[in-house]
């Protein structure tokens, strides 16, 4: 390389190295700003992801758009001809000079997040974990390359390289709409984090599409950049007809990106929804007869519910103030206003769901203790939001953990008069023993939905507001919730440091509490350790079967006598649980389980599962695994 050309592009770069500085200032600051070593690793993480994805494909491509054309247009190429030098070798300094200057920045905040993991790493979250650093390092220099040689090749458009940067994003993600399998065209999902366990599952079909993308633009940039000059005046000798079709091109590249804009608006709106109406407009579409509604009243409650229904939901409602007063005496409150309840149903895969002061549930034919303890459990849900602060308890609903646990111990202690049943004892003591869900795990609800089965929120929350209330006392939970409502609580807080900006405040201390989990945890996995040692462990692989796909299970043990295998599946990594679809594993000839994929859960090229054994009533399922259609097993 020529050191004296290397060091002029340098210096031509400085006011890209100062934007970068102070981009890498920026993190550092904040990084003091929020209190310090209350942000876990794994959020550190999520949020530098998310961040390396969108800045550096701007940085990248804003730095090539001008990178060749400059010299051409300040007419320095004609100066640089005259000298001893190739272009080829202009152009190489000029790549190594821009990545030098790009990568400044993700390399700054990668060691600044080791640095800061090192210095506030504590029990629970002990390592490094330097291979995950230097996996996303090499991820973002790949993202970087594949911006930066994108902007150098559409420089050459000059005025309207943006404006086709922004038209080939909208067509990429328009054409995920129809063929999932285009996400290997976008840059950004490179640094989508993808772990298999610990482990990062590698995008390989999106890294090859990318390197395949970076040498094909790189490629074409060197060759207009060898070109240049003459293919400018061929240009230029166009003269108005030039101008006119310049014109025309901008305006239905403009007209492009808005009908693209518009269409994408539209496909998000019809994804909320869940449908496009299309159907709604079918001159076939069955229409069903409205069925008559009853309603009932009580000291504490009302209710609706099908009239149809009635001779099954009476129980339900004769019990309900006694409900209503037990779960109030257990918070150590007085209940407050009436509850709306509504017994035509709820979301699929739920018993109810409480929102502010109205409950949805369903009352199943001949299960009325059920639907008392669903009652119970959605009560306390209301009353843990009234205490939190109403329409204003947002912090509420990132305490996933603590919410879904207060709610499940009341019902316990209504049901069983011990706050944890030994079904969630034995659940939490395979959890302890198969290390699936660390205690710090539980005050991050993206991570924990993410990685393990949304369920367990309830047997661990279950067993934490336990050991919250065995230390604290019984009011225990109710002053943690008031402390929510508190006009001083900041209301922008997530993960851990919600949690423990909740505690401290209440005069509670989050980790002695998360110490008695642990503890108790182990002392569950010696009292339970021969019942786990005989459960077996699924572990599944797609494969394809005559043009189906479907998971196959495999157990590290004989499955026991009565036992069920399943397969649960969620569309992408991240999926409501009213979206999960379950299929039962159908033993083949060859001795392996197989469960099918339903078609409408394969989501960007991937399927997402947990495989899982259900065995007297308990069922456990192995962490999330996502693998891609093309990665299938033949027969």
């Amino acid at each position: 390389m020529n050191s004296p050309l290397f060091r002029k592009e340098l210096r031509s770069l400085r006011p890209f190295v100062f934007v970068v500085l102070a981009l890498l200032l920026m993190d550092v600051v904040d990084a003091f700003v929020v209190p310090f070593g209350t942000r876990a690793f794994p959020e550190r993480m999520q949020t530098l992801a998310d961040e390396l994805a969108n800045l550096q494909i701007v940085l990248g491509f804003a730095l090539g758009v001008n990178l060749l054309v400059r010299e051409i247009d300040d007419g320095t190429l004609d100066f640089l001809d005259g000298l001893p030098l190739r272009r080829s070798t202009i152009f190489a300094a000029k790549i190594q000079a821009a990545l030098l200057v790009l990568l400044i920045f993700p390399a700054g905040v990668l060691l600044l997040h080791a640095a800061l993991h090192a210095a506030t790493r504590g029990s629970l979250d002990q390592d490094l974990r330097p291979s995950l650093l230097l996996t996303m390092f090499g991820l973002c220099c790949l993202a970087t390359t594949v911006a930066l040689t994108a902007g150098m090749l559409l420089g050459f458009l000059r005025h309207v390289a943006w404006l086709v940067l922004v038209l080939c994003a909208i067509g990429v993600r328009l054409l995920q709409y129809t063929a999932p399998s285009a996400a290997v065209l976008d840059t950004s999902d490179l640094l989508t984090l993808r772990f298999t366990g610990t482990a990062w599952q590698l995008p390989m079909a999106t890294i090859w599409t990318q390197l395949g993308a970076a040498l094909l633009f790189g490629s074409l940039a060197f060759a207009l950049f060898c070109s240049a000059g003459k293919v400018r005046a061929r240009v230029q000798r166009s003269g108005a007809l030039r101008r006119w079709f310049a014109r025309i091109g901008i305006a239905l590249m403009v007209a492009a990106a808005l009908a693209g804009i518009a269409l994408l608006i539209e496909r998000s709106k019809a994804g909320r929804d869940g449908n496009d109406g299309a159907a709604n407009d079918r001159a076939d579409a069955l229409e069903f007869a409205p069925i008559a509604g009853a309603h009932a009243t009580t000291g504490h409650y009302s209710f609706s519910y099908p009239a149809m229904s009635s001779a099954r939901v009476r129980p339900l409602i004769d019990e309900a103030d006694r409900t209503f007063e037990a779960v109030a005496a257990l918070l150590g409150i007085d209940g407050g206003a009436p509850i709306d309840v509504d017994l035509s149903g709820t979301i699929e895969n739920h018993a109810g769901t409480a929102y502010l002061d109205r409950i949805r549930m369903r009352v199943n034919a001949g299960g009325a203790r059920d639907a008392r303890s669903t009652l119970a459990h959605e009560t306390a849900h209301v009353f843990a939001m009234r205490l939190a602060g109403g329409a204003r308890g947002r912090q509420l609903e990132g305490m996933m953990v603590l919410n879904e646990g207060l709610a499940a111990w009341v019902e316990n202690k209504l049901d069983t008069q011990t706050g944890v049943t030994q079904e969630q004892e034995l659940a939490a003591a395979i959890v302890s023993a198969r290390r699936l869900v660390t205690p710090r795990q539980l005050t991050d609800q993206i991570a924990f939905i993410g990685a393990v089965d949304e369920n367990l929120k309830y047997p661990l929350g279950t067993i934490l507001v336990d050991r919250l209330v065995r230390r604290y006392g019984a009011a225990a939970p109710a002053t943690l919730l008031r402390t929510l409502a508190r006009e001083d609580f900041p209301r922008d807080l997530e993960g851990y440091v919600l949690w423990q900006t909740a505690f401290q405040l209440a005069r509670f201390d989050l980790d002695l509490v998360l110490d008695d989990y642990a503890r108790h945890l182990k002392a569950l996995e010696s009292t339970h350790a021969r019942r786990i040692a005989q459960l077996p462990r699924p572990r599944g692989s797609l494969v394809d079967e005559d043009d189906e796909f479907a998971i196959a299970l495999r157990f590290d043990l004989p499955v026991p006598e009565g036992a069920t295998p399943l397969v649960r599946y969620r569309p992408g990594k991240v999926g409501n649980a009213a979206n999960y679809r379950v299929r039962i594993g159908q033993l083949s000839d060859s001795g392996t389980y197989l469960a099918e994929v339903p078609d409408n859960i394969i989501t960007r090229g991937e399927v997402c599962f947990q495989p899982g054994l259900v065995v007297d009533a308990l069922v456990m399922y192995e962490p999330w695994v996502c693998l891609p259609v093309d990665a299938a097993e033949g027969d």
